[in-house]
């Protein structure tokens, strides 16, 4: 399976189209993992996920920090929500969650680390094949979680189940610096970086072997 990973368009045109110029080359599967507006309004991702739907590449998508809860209802519209769902595509299983752990900003799609870990243990889905786990936010204490200040900003919960759970990747963003590649365990974690700046990532998940990961720029 190859995926397309973006993230972080922050209601940008130049970040949709770029997206959109980039889904049709040969991707089995696009996934948006969050911040899609800056605040809003729902409405405005509506062009993008019907042009992605009629590109016929399937996509999931969790809604970011950034995005106002009801972005969840536009997601189920165009029959891409992950948030607080299991999918599965082929022989991969994807879980996903939105929003993130609590910022000092106030935005309007935070959780504390009791609600996360309660969300992921809610997803009690059956999973045959490969697991792929989903989240705006990112794990704690690794180099995807890292701001300029060298300050760990990740989910503690969402590293906890990494470690319990041990997919075979974990695609999140959020912290636009924190663009980039790392690992817990045997989980491939990857961080695209923001659509804003022409991010995005290509992921390739074999019959058998690794998984493998290359950042790209759009």
């Amino acid at each position: 399976m190859r995926i397309l990973a973006v993230a972080d368009f922050h209601g940008h045109p130049d970040a949709e189209k770029k997206f959109l110029s980039e889904i049709g080359k040969g991707y089995d599967c696009a996934v948006i993992i969050g911040d899609l507006t800056q605040f809003g309004p729902p409405e405005v991702v509506e062009s993008m996920l019907q042009q992605t739907k009629s590109a016929g590449v399937p996509t999931l998508a969790v809604p970011g920090n950034c995005d106002p809860k009801q972005i969840v209802e536009v997601l189920e519209k165009f029959g891409v929500n992950l948030h607080r769902r299991c999918e599965k595509i082929g022989n991969v299983t994807f879980v996903g969650l939105g929003g993130s752990n609590m910022t000092p900003f106030n935005t309007p799609f935070e959780l504390t680390e009791g609600e996360i870990a309660e969300e992921l243990a809610s997803l009690t889905c059956g999973v045959s094949g490969k697991l792929v786990l989903v989240t705006h936010a990112p794990p704690y204490g690794t180099k995807v979680d890292e701001i300029k200040a060298g300050t760990h900003v990740g989910s503690k919960s969402i590293r906890s189940y990494i470690e319990t759970r041990q997919p075979i990747l974990a695609l999140c963003a959020h912290v636009h610096e924190g663009r980039g590649i790392d690992e817990i365990g045997g989980t491939l974690i990857v961080n695209p970086g923001p659509a804003t700046q022409g991010y995005a990532a290509e992921i390739i998940i074999p019959e058998n072997g690794k998984v493998v990961a290359n950042l790209l720029q759009l």
